[in-house]
């Protein structure tokens, strides 16, 4: 089997030689194309969006802030963003959303768009490293996740969906059918993996906004993508305690990066027996990491006798690890794999 081919064989929960082991080729460190049994995984968009008429425009104003403005013919909506010198990721002061009238310009933005398929992102990202990468097709997150992630914070909106709930759901409601469209697009292309980037955690999607708004969204995204052969996989990093058995409801096959213990509250002998049809593609805890080669080999083998030899088990790295272990880590990880 090839490093591909185990990957996707797994992920379809097909027996495997061994357990499958990737990393985001975003985090991998110099010097982890020496590990011969770690699969790069590159993300790509399925599809771009456009909206005609609509503009962004960045500017610096001041150390390590940015201001993003955006212009549309039915108002204008700015984002203020603080950016962090490690990595250079933004976090988001002042959201986009800041009353309710601002939902129906974002409404408006979003009905107005234009979906178009991108087939050759898919194929680029094939290119680069062959049978030693798999490709995750990006796609939307679910409407609710995408509304308080990138728009409005989940303070805002928690309160607008108290006061002013019809506006919030015309942007749900368009952001819906914006993802039917996207999903369709990633239904007739060539991918294999759909990766639905959802950022999922019980503490903020408990069971009430997970059987009121993602239960359904899920169903239907699979309703789309399922028939034609596609792997939807979600990524659901967070503390999934809470919703366990709300996501042992929905239809998905692949939860994508599973954190377990000590940074999950989960483990994967649990979650592999509330979740028994589902393929588990786990993000190895970050504070591992930290810890000597010796234990990282140690919690690694853990992992895998939790996982009892059941189909569906990749052991992945999704989340930064710091510069200085990063190497060391990945090394421990696929030694304890290839003893395994």
């Amino acid at each position: 089997m090839t490093l591909r081919q185990r990957v996707l064989a797994s992920l379809r929960r097909e027996p495997t030689d061994c357990v499958p082991f990737t990393c985001y080729w975003g985090l991998a460190p110099d010097g982890a194309d020496q590990i011969e049994n770690l699969c790069f995984v590159l993300t790509a968009h399925v599809a771009g969006v456009e909206t005609p008429g609509v503009s962004i425009t960045r500017e610096e104003v001041g150390p390590g802030r940015r201001l993003e403005r955006m212009d549309t013919p039915w108002g204008t909506l700015t984002r203020e963003a603080e950016i962090e010198t490690g990595y250079g990721s933004a976090w988001t002061k002042r959201h986009w959303i800041k009353r309710p009238e601002d939902y129906a310009i974002l409404e408006r933005v979003i009905r107005e768009s234009i979906v178009s398929p991108a087939p050759e992102a898919y194929r680029d990202a094939r290119k680069v490293f062959g049978e030693r990468g798999v490709v995750l097709m990006w796609t939307a997150r679910a409407p609710l996740q995408r509304l308080w992630i990138e728009y409005t914070g989940i303070e805002r909106l928690s309160f607008d969906l108290a006061d002013c709930p019809e506006a919030v759901e015309g942007v749900l409601d368009a952001m819906l059918e914006q993802s039917r469209q996207i999903m369709r697009v990633a239904a007739s292309s060539e991918a294999e993996l759909i990766w639905l980037p959802d950022n999922i955690t019980g503490e903020i999607a408990g069971h009430h906004l997970f059987e009121r708004y993602l239960a359904p969204y899920y169903h239907e995204m699979c309703e789309i993508l399922l028939p034609a052969g596609k792997l939807p996989c979600c990524h659901m990093d967070g503390i999934l305690r809470p919703i366990r058995d709300s996501i042992a409801q929905t239809p998905l096959p692949v939860i994508e990066a599973f954190t377990p213990p000590p940074d999950g509250n989960l483990s994967v002998a649990e979650a592999a027996e509330a979740w028994p049809e589902k393929a588990l593609w786990l993000n190895y805890p970050s504070s591992v990491h930290l810890r000597e080669p010796e234990r990282i080999e140690q919690v690694t083998r853990e992992l895998i006798a939790e996982a009892g030899g059941r189909p569906g088990f990749v052991i992945g790295v999704t989340e930064n690890i710091p510069e200085r272990v990063g190497l060391r880590s990945l090394q421990a990880i696929g030694r304890a794999l290839s003893g395994a």
